[in-house]
Parts: structure tokens; sequence; C-alpha cells
């Protein structure tokens, strides 16, 4: 019985990642700036949806936009961001259309955390994300 007991209290955990992937080493809220793989995290670090575990990639530099998907698009994440990243400290509207994946809303106000060569980490209290510059 407590087994069972023990296996519907983690469910909630599991249910809200829906068909996401796990981080392998989350870290705190607010410090993404441990990631490395461009992709999409939730902010307790539990969900992922990343460019290593994805196949197919699309960034349109003119649009602001950002597209992570997999091979058959069920899971994809489309992100459209108002302007390009350009100092820490910025804030950045997008607008965020998902498929498969259940921690994100539309939209959402990020601020950019860290820009280091190719790479840029935008934090919310929704989602964090790593992005190649535009």
């Amino acid at each position: 019985m407590r087994v069972i007991y023990a296996l519907l209290s983690c469910l909630p955990a599991f249910a809200s990642c829906a068909e996401t992937e796990y981080a392998e080493n989350g870290i705190g809220k607010k410090n993404i700036t441990g990631y490395t793989d461009v992709g999409f995290y939730s902010p307790d670090g539990v969900c992922v949806f990343t460019e290593p575990e994805q196949i197919q990639t699309a960034i349109n530099p003119k649009r602001l936009t950002y597209r992570l998907q997999n091979s058959d698009q069920s899971k994809y994440i489309h992100a459209k961001f108002t302007e390009k990243p350009v100092a820490i400290g910025q804030k950045i509207k997008a607008e965020l259309s998902f498929q498969g994946v259940s921690f994100l809303k539309e939209g959402v106000e990020m601020e950019v955390a860290r820009i280091d060569g190719e790479k840029v980490w935008l934090s919310s209290d929704n989602v964090d994300v790593i992005i190649p510059v535009f």
C-alpha cells in the first residue's frame, strides 16, 4: 500500500511536464547561465526541450524567430521576439506557440541574463531560453 501511495504522490510532478524531457542538471530558478544547450527550460529546471534532443531547428534573423521541433512536428516550440537581445538586463517580449510541451504560456517578457559567443540566455517567470545570436 505504501508503494502505491508513493507512486501516486509523484504523479503531479510527472504530469506537469507532459511530453517534455527532464533536465539532467537542473539549477536554481533564475540562474540559467549554467545551461549550455540551446533550447527551452522550465524555471525549476525539471522540463527541457533542447537542440541536442530534437532534430530540426530554424532561426530567422529578419523576423526574429526561433523554432525547435522533432522530425514529425508532434513537439515544437516557435518563438517570435519583439527585438534582438543585445545587452544584459534588456527586457524582450516574445510570443510562443507550441505543441507537446506543457510548461509554457503564449506571451512572455524575458530578461537577457547572459550573452556569450554565439548564444543568448533569456529568463522569465515562465520559461528560460538559450537561443543562437540573431
